[in-house]
């Protein structure tokens, strides 16, 4: 279940909020842009599950109040070695593509589903943090929450 935002921060209160894809899409794609996202997010995921990676958490401005999000964050975690062969490259593939409306380098993901998924714990978010720690924490280091995208039926 995805908690109300905190009406301090706009942002969901710290702690791992689990739901569905269906969950997620009736609470957070309340604009235009969110719904948009929100099918890049799907793709993402039943790609993801496809290959056999079941813990997958979202977060950034989609996981907030903001209107319009500028993409959604997120991590998976690498279940065993196999998983790559299993998974679509166009989710791994982190060459860096120069985008001209954001003028900003980006993946394909993003440029394609604004989407940016990173790999637990392949990848680091800094050479001293790990993606976890990264994304339960805003800018400031103030504890947030984050959402663990789940199958239905599962608890």
């Amino acid at each position: 279940m995805i908690p109300a935002f905190d009406p301090t921060t706009g942002a969901l209160p710290p702690g791992d909020h689990r739901a569905t894809l269906e969950e997620i899409g009736r609470r957070l794609a309340f604009s235009p842009r969110r719904r948009w996202l929100l099918k890049g997010l799907r793709a993402a995921v039943n790609s993801f599950w496809d290959a056999g990676i079941e813990d997958i958490y979202i977060d950034g401005s989609f996981c907030t109040e903001k209107p319009d999000p500028g993409d959604i964050d997120g991590y998976w975690v690498e279940p065993d070695q196999g998983v790559y062969d299993r998974l679509d490259p166009y989710w791994t593939d982190f060459e860096l593509l120069f985008v001209t409306q954001v003028r900003k380098w980006k993946w394909r993901m993003w440029a394609d589903l604004g989407l940016e998924f990173f790999i637990h714990p392949a990848m680091q978010a800094r050479p001293e943090v790990g993606f976890p720690e990264f994304f339960r924490q805003d800018r400031e280091g103030q504890p947030r929450g984050v959402i663990q995208v789940v199958k239905v039926g599962r608890s």
